[in-house]
């Protein structure tokens, strides 16, 4: 029986690619520690529990197509193989294997391979770490090398994107995005804001003019320290939020020192005068007056009382955290 010939409409059913979850490889990695096979670092320490597997020292492998157990190399050393074990990138110094092409390049200054093409990056000796060409940033001495400030793992060695706000603080951007989602916007390491809020300064502006304090709160004010500009300041004193009279943030905290009263008056320089024990005493016992509309803000938006809604602008429909053109670009990869 003659046997039909495929055509060039007939499926073609391809193998499945050899390797992990991690990459796609033609052999496994032979840890010296274990002495055994595995297809890539992160392979073994899942698999390993008192111990991670250090890449550089490897020495051998294993081609996954014949088996063989040979040296170091990106080809197969078996004659009737030659299987190439990096098809799309090798690098003997990281001991790092891929068939998958991401533009890979191995960076002597951050001492192991990134991704996303040599070209688009050029290495900070300052901050120590590979960041978009052309790009001015703040430097701030191996930022890469410290852990996430949210979920405390590693960032220099991660394969997760490093997110590089303006401080140049580095978070993972999936802890960045989570943030943002939550309201959170300052920097966990700093406290300066990680975004353009000027919209949002905007929305407590208006806020605060439609939120009038009690007549007992009249005239007073406190030292505030705005995490923006670090400038301190004396700002009036308001429930919802005390804004700096320097660049305008609401990003700002108490500093030190009691309620102050205006004692001056209009058109004389400010002059304050601190309450006293039994001011503060009276002021204890004043009530805010609640809104008309205090039941359908109680009844909506209630979920996120985490911080200043920032989400509104920053969240699509598909529930990713869209970022502006020149944040995109501020990332880093870590490969391997």
């Amino acid at each position: 029986m003659t046997e039909a010939v495929p055509t060039a409409e007939d499926p073609v059913t391809l193998p499945p690619p050899l390797g992990c979850s991690h990459y796609q490889r033609k052999c496994q990695l032979v840890s010296p520690c274990c002495d055994q096979p595995y297809n890539c670092r992160f392979c073994h320490d899942e698999d390993s529990t008192n111990h991670t597997l250090d890449r550089r020292s490897v020495k051998e492998v294993v081609c996954l197509v014949c088996s063989a157990r040979q040296a170091l190399s990106n080809l197969c050393s078996s004659q009737d193989c030659g299987t190439v074990f990096g098809g799309a990138y090798f690098c003997g110094v990281c001991k790092l294997f891929d068939d998958v092409d991401k533009g890979q390049f191995h960076c002597d200054g951050c001492g192991i391979c990134r991704i996303g093409g040599r070209e688009k990056f050029s290495h900070c000796d300052t901050c120590g770490l590979c960041l978009p060409a052309g790009k001015s940033h703040k430097c701030v001495s191996n930022t890469s090398h410290n852990n996430c400030p949210v979920c405390l793992e590693d960032i220099h060695t991660s394969r997760l994107e490093a997110h590089i706000p303006p401080c140049s603080h580095l978070l993972h951007l999936t802890c960045y995005q989570d943030m943002v989602r939550t309201g959170l916007y300052a920097c966990p390491t700093c406290g300066l804001s990680m975004q353009d809020m000027s919209m949002v300064w905007a929305d407590i502006d208006r806020e605060v003019a439609s939120t009038p304090m009690p007549r007992e709160y009249a005239g007073l004010y406190r030292e505030i320290l705005c995490k923006d500009c670090n400038q301190t300041g004396t700002a009036t004193f308001h429930i919802v939020g005390m804004k700096c009279l320097s660049c305008g943030s609401y990003n700002t905290t108490l500093d030190k020192g009691p309620l102050l009263r205006l004692v001056s008056k209009e058109g004389e320089e400010k002059v304050f005068t601190p309450l006293t024990e039994t001011e503060i005493g009276t002021l204890s016992n004043v009530s805010f007056p609640i809104p008309d509309n205090v039941s359908d803000i109680t009844s909506e938006g209630s979920d996120n009382e985490d911080g200043w809604e920032t989400t509104e602008e920053v969240v699509e429909e598909n529930g990713e955290v869209a970022t502006d053109s020149n944040t995109r670009e501020m990332v880093e990869e870590d490969l391997d």
